[in-house]
């Protein structure tokens, strides 16, 4: 499902009033074919109109209108109610596997004209939406929160491994034993909370209203998440971490198959290691650049990493270096190469206490 066609699923979405109107339909065993087509008029051959409106939407309006015959159109936003009674007639060449009349036309003017169309079934008692090429039939909201509440299950425990691994990376780059395993490892597990988060979202756009505690709980639980993985890449990306675009790679670790995620074959290969097997992931031993800590835990802005990064090179070097190496470079003065000595130091205390 396209960012496109989710946008197009919010104007339905239980709370609005263009989804109160159709469940009132569907609530009294209704049908309906509702097109957002505010260029209509260009197409009268296609839209033949029964009778023109231009009035503000309301659900009540929609129920009513419901009652007869033919489409109802509304503007691209569904705010008007521009016509009603209309017959369509849309180009029967494009292909459909729809069976009924009613979704047979609204998938072949979604396609035609790449409009939103909603289709509802009196006799399957069904909300189906099409938007160019995609097609959707909205779940009830007691399904949808199952969905839901079995996503934020799933993700809860994807983040506890991944926060779980991260405290060990957090022990192994000072110690400077960390191996391309257990990068991958990590971002494994980010991407594969990523993909059910974006799954969650996904069933949230649905619920609209009646998923908003969901939301924040979600909202919550993922929150640092995805600036953490962009230093983690910048961190251990093989190559200069100028070329290196971490949301392009981060994107591109959440697409990947879940199989092939699994394997972390192809979350080294994102990273620029040319590697050919997975037996050799824990023989690789990778230096951290440092963009994580010293971001996360130093509290400077990101441009002012980069400037260290570019200086030192490791976060070894980092570690070793003075106060007034640090401070040679530029927009680290006192305070700020203070923050990163102790910032060190720390960690060097509590990997001491946890070793």
């Amino acid at each position: 499902m396209t960012d496109e066609f989710l946008s197009k699923l919010k104007l339905i979405a239980p709370g609005t009033p263009i989804r109160q109107g159709v469940d009132d339909i569907l609530n009294a065993h209704g049908g309906a074919l509702i097109v957002f087509a505010e260029d209509y008029k260009k197409h009268p051959l296609t839209f033949q109109v029964g009778f023109h409106l231009n009035e503000d939407f309301s659900p009540q309006r929609l129920y009513e209108l419901a009652k007869m015959d033919g489409a109802i159109v509304l503007n691209d936003e569904g705010e008007k109610i521009l016509a009603a009674n209309t017959h369509l007639i849309p180009d029967p060449s494009i292909p459909s596997e729809e069976t009924g009349t009613r979704h047979r036309s609204a998938e072949r003017i979604a396609r035609q004209f790449n409009k939103l169309v909603i289709a509802i079934s009196r006799r399957r008692k069904t909300i189906t939406v099409y938007y160019g090429s995609e097609k959707h039939v909205i779940g009830d909201v007691i399904s949808l929160m199952n969905k839901v509440n079995q996503a934020l299950n799933t993700y809860e425990k994807y983040r506890q491994s991944f926060d779980k691994l991260l405290l060990q990376l957090d022990i192994a780059e000072l110690e400077g034993s960390v191996t391309l395993r257990e990068v991958c490892e990590i971002l494994e597990r980010a991407a594969l909370a990523m993909k059910i988060e974006e799954e969650a979202r996904r069933y949230l756009i649905e619920l609209g209203t009646e998923g908003r505690l969901s939301k924040l709980t979600l909202d919550e639980m993922s929150e640092g998440v995805e600036d953490t993985v962009n230093l983690l890449i910048l961190d251990y990306y093989n190559g200069d971490p100028d070329e290196c675009d971490p949301e392009t790679v981060r994107e591109r670790l959440k697409n990947l198959p879940e199989k092939e995620l699994l394997g972390f074959l192809s979350v080294a290969r994102a990273l620029n290691y040319d590697v050919s097997s997975s037996q050799q992931l824990g023989d690789v031993t990778v230096e951290s650049h440092g963009f994580r800590i010293l971001r996360r835990d130093s509290k400077i802005p990101m441009n002012i990493v980069t400037n260290v990064v570019r200086a030192f090179g490791t976060l070894e070097r980092i570690s070793q270096a003075s106060l007034d190496q640090l401070k040679k470079v530029e927009g680290i003065g006192e305070t700020r190469a203070a923050a990163i000595r102790r910032t060190i130091e720390m960690k060097k205390r509590q990997n001491a206490v946890q070793g």
